[in-house]
């Protein structure tokens, strides 16, 4: 029992070096910080990358956090605060818009909608809190990749409708475009005929924490209409993060 509460412990040091984005550390480093053997320090860094809490980089052997880390983080902005800082705001975007509005974080290696406010329209999108979803078929999706909240997904990308992307380049190549613009947007990629605009919400380092989304039908969604329902996101997602204390923005949605 004391070598398991030891192991853990040391576990939490390694996380809790980390200080500031973008931090990498070597074994070396930590076996020096926690005066023990860096046979000691490679074990322990090897499960928590297999658990998710460290990423490796094959070019430095390096670690740095990884997406469970965003995953709580994420989960813990998911609270009671979150939500009771976004519902007001999301209702507003909603009658503004006539569309469906959706919060979502991280979880694991997907996007969890959290808080859903269907706009007055009898016909939606039905509902999606607590459903899961893959990241690059999604707007809200592609804001976590784009802004570095999720990584890139490995291996093959699903294919859900003709317009999903599924090609690792092109994906890169769209997130670049959601970088530069500051939002992303999904057409007939999750399913056909739904359409989505999403930005995120940052925290006062500029950090995504959380993507802001409005989805609806393609015939009231039309392609043309983005770039006005980009800006309505994203005076709504600037409006919640001022109430949870939160700054910042990225790239102007004009």
């Amino acid at each position: 029992m004391r070598n398991t509460i030891q192991a853990a412990d040391r576990m939490l040091q390694l996380l809790e070096a980390f200080r500031s984005e973008g931090q990498h550390f070597g074994v070396s480093e930590w076996a020096l910080r926690l005066g023990v053997h860096k046979s000691t320090v490679s074990r322990l860094a090897s499960t928590l990358v297999q658990r998710g809490f460290l990423e490796q980089d094959p070019s430095t052997r390096s670690f740095r956090l990884g997406p469970e880390m965003s995953r709580l983080g994420a989960l813990s902005l998911g609270s009671k605060d979150l939500l009771s800082a976004a519902q007001d705001a999301m209702a507003r975007l909603a009658r503004e818009t006539g569309e469906t509005i959706n919060l979502g974080v991280p979880d694991g290696h997907e996007i969890l909608n959290i808080a859903q406010v269907d706009g007055p329209h009898i016909v939606g999108i039905g509902s999606w809190t607590g459903r899961r979803t893959r990241l690059h078929p999604t707007s809200n999706g592609k804001v976590l990749l784009a802004f570095g909240v999720m990584p890139i997904p490995q291996g093959s990308l699903p294919r859900y409708t003709a317009r999903t992307i599924t090609d690792h380049a092109r994906l890169e190549k769209e997130l670049g475009r959601v970088r530069k613009q500051g939002w992303a947007c999904a057409v007939s990629e999750l399913e056909d005929g739904l359409h989505s605009v999403a930005v995120p919400v940052l925290d006062a380092w500029g950090k995504c924490r959380a993507a802001l989304s409005v989805a609806g039908p393609e015939y009231r969604m039309a392609v043309k209409r983005f770039p006005a329902l980009a800006r309505q996101a994203r005076l709504t997602a600037k409006s919640i993060g001022l109430r949870l204390g939160m700054a910042g923005w990225p790239a102007r949605t004009e």
